[in-house]
């Protein structure tokens, strides 16, 4: 009982032992009607700008990852009117 308990341990603290707290991530956020591969492109955008504005060097540094997080619209709210 006591190895697998070390082995639980030890399992659950691998996948966080490759975050690095000291960077900042960033997120693009898709607004209403757009494709996921636009977000994608965005996201991309965003991540050239960065390193344009700062500097590579500041990117590589501060910068986790630069990723989209993509939220699926249908279209815009139909309200029924009585």
């Amino acid at each position: 009982m006591k190895k697998l308990f070390l082995l639980f341990i030890f399992l659950s603290s691998f996948p966080f032992s490759a975050i690095d707290e000291c960077k900042t991530d960033v997120y693009f956020g898709n607004g209403i009607l757009t494709k996921q591969q636009i977000a994608i492109r965005n996201a991309g955008i965003l991540r050239k700008a960065i390193k344009q504005r700062l500097g590579i060097d500041y990117y590589n540094q501060s910068i986790g990852k630069v990723d989209y997080a993509y939220n699926r619209s249908n279209g815009t709210i139909k309200l029924r009117v009585w």
